[in-house]
Order: structure tokens, then C-alpha cells, then sequence
């Protein structure tokens, strides 16, 4: 047998295991403990390329299982304890001034509404904790709470379509938990036009509540992150899509109406209380062809946690 064989199957037993006692709330499993050990993968990848070239087989299969076993066994130990912070554990940030510094600055950014139907929003950025909860008379508002980043805000008319980009400067500086600590975005959109919004983060959370919006497209990539979304019922169908690496991802729906979910995952869990799974693998609520408000959710993950429930 090829020792990557084992090496995966193994991997898959653990991951499956894991997933299965979390969910049947057996254990508590938190992976934002266990993410910093990711440089594993790269123990595991080169023990099975050198030990596969073994001339005495059954050694290197022993080999290559006890190496992977120990390593899974480290990460199940440290997938038990429970992180001191939510926030993902390490990323890059720009250094825009005295790195030593543990002061946070404030800033304000606001974009004027000029009466469009329709507006786009796109946020890049990581390193941080965005929250959207409140309206504005502007088109845009952001009051940013940050030790390092620095962001950037661009408006623009597209075809009578407000544009508002808001993204943080790239850099290439690696920094520590303890630095990201402190970095807090508040968001505040108009209620008026429709809305397209596109966030992309590789890590960090996201929390929307998009009650009072009249949401069309929501798009969320992330690679470590958190994203969590409340939608609202002000349009007739609205569109959310989910594409994350390792992600807990909680999207929240009104009762009265309808959803379908399309999942493409096979290490995610899923927990989607109220939905009738079909017979194409998707998911639908009840009331899902008498409705007249539906959300479709798209939902695209590595070995994320993907939850879906009705308010």
C-alpha cells in the first residue's frame, strides 16, 4: 500500500471523527487552536515522500502511520483547549509607523449618498473585526480602530451604479496576536439603494446584520475567518455566496422566507436546523415554493464549520 494512502485516510478518519463527536456535542473542538500549527502538513508531506522510497515497505507504512498519528493525536489535544481570543492567531499587516507602539488610532471615513438605485460595495482587508449594524444618511461610513493598517476609500459612478471601495493597504510585515488586538471597523451603509457587497478577508471576522438593507448580492471570501450574517426580507430573491479556507460561517434567515442551500464541502460540517435536504444534495426549507422572499446561499469550504438557521 502507498504510504500517501494512509496518510490521507488517516487524516480523513480524524477529520471525520472530530466533526462527529463536535457535532453530537461529545467534545468541544476549536480549530482557531489548533490553526498555528498548520506548518505540520509540511511534516506530514515530506515523512511520507522520504520514508515511500524505503526499500523495506512495511517499515516505512509503520513509519509514515506512527508520524501521522502522533501529529494528528498533537492536534487533537490542542483542538480541546479553548482559544483566550477569537480572533485568528497570525497574518501580515503594513507597518505604518512605530511597531513598538501599542497605541490604537481612530479614523473616520465617509462617502456622500448621491440618490442612486443601486450601490456596490467591496471590502478588502484581514487583520481585523468588522461589524455592520447601524444605517446612515452618507452612502458609506467607517470609523476604524486600528494599532497598524492603514485603509483606503474610493467612490466612484459605474452605469448610475454608486461604487464604494474600501480595502487596507498589502504589506509584507508577518505580525503576532497580540498585535492585531485592537483592530475594530464599524460600518454603516444607507438604507435606500440595492445593494451588491463583496467582502474579501484572509483573516479576521465579519458580522452583518443586514436586516434594515435591501441586500441582492452578498459575497464572502475568507481564509481563516469568522462571518457571520443576519438577512433581511426587503427584496423579492437575494443571492449569498460563501467561499473560506477554514471558517466558522453563521448566516441567519427571517422565518417567513424561503431558502435553499447549495453546499460543495466535504470535510465541512453542516448544520442546517428547519431544511429538508433534496434529492440533488441541496437544501430547502418548507415554505420554499410558496414564499415570496428567497435567499439562495452558496456555500464553498476547505474545513470549515457552516451553520444556517431561521430567526
Amino acid at each position: 500500500m502507498r504510504t500517501e494512502k494512509i496518510v490521507w485516510g488517516l487524516i480523513l478518519i480524524f477529520a471525520g471523527t472530530i466533526f462527529l463527536l463536535d457535532n453530537m456535542n461529545v467534545i468541544d473542538f476549536y480549530w482557531r487552536s489548533v490553526w498555528r500549527f498548520w506548518p505540520i502538513i509540511f511534516i506530514l508531506i515530506g515523512a511520507n515522500m522520504l520514508l515511500s522510497r524505503m526499500s523495506d515497505s512495511k517499515l516505512a507504512t509503520i513509519l509514515v502511520a506512527s508520524i501521522t498519528i502522533l501529529s494528528l493525536g498533537f492536534i487533537g489535544f490542542q483542538g480541546t483547549k479553548e482559544p483566550h481570543h477569537k480572533r485568528w492567531l497570525s497574518f501580515e499587516h503594513e507597518d505604518m509607523g512605530d511597531e513598538n507602539s501599542s497605541s490604537t488610532d481612530t479614523s473616520i471615513f465617509t462617502a456622500p449618498y448621491e440618490g442612486a438605485a443601486k450601490a456596490r460595495l467591496s471590502i478588502q482587508g484581514g487583520a481585523t473585526s468588522y461589524k455592520l449594524s447601524d444605517t446612515t444618511g452618507s452612502l458609506f461610513d467607517a470609523e476604524v480602530k486600528r494599532r497598524f493598517g492603514k485603509y483606503i476609500l474610493n467612490k466612484s459612478i459605474e452605469d448610475s451604479v454608486e461604487v464604494i471601495n474600501f480595502r487596507m493597504r498589502d504589506n509584507k510585515k508577518s505580525w503576532n496576536l497580540d498585535e492585531m488586538e485592537g483592530n475594530e471597523t464599524k460600518l454603516k451603509l444607507n438604507r435606500n439603494p440595492e445593494w451588491d457587497i463583496k467582502v474579501e478577508m484572509g483573516a479576521g471576522e465579519a458580522i452583518f446584520d443586514l436586516q434594515e438593507y435591501k441586500v441582492r448580492n452578498l459575497k464572502f471570501e475568507g481564509g481563516a475567518a469568522s462571518f457571520e450574517a443576519k438577512i433581511g426580507s426587503k427584496l423579492p430573491l437575494t443571492d449569498v455566496s460563501v467561499e473560506t479556507g477554514v471558517a466558522n460561517v453563521e448566516i441567519e434567515v427571517p422565518e417567513a422566507s424561503a431558502c435553499r442551500i447549495v453546499v460543495d464541502s466535504g470535510l465541512s460540517s453542516k448544520d442546517f436546523v428547519g431544511f429538508v435536504k433534496q434529492a440533488d444534495g441541496t437544501y430547502e426549507t418548507p415554505n420554499y415554493n410558496s414564499a415570496a422572499n428567497k435567499i439562495h446561499i452558496n456555500l464553498k469550504g476547505g474545513l470549515s464549520s457552516f451553520e444556517v438557521r431561521k430567526y
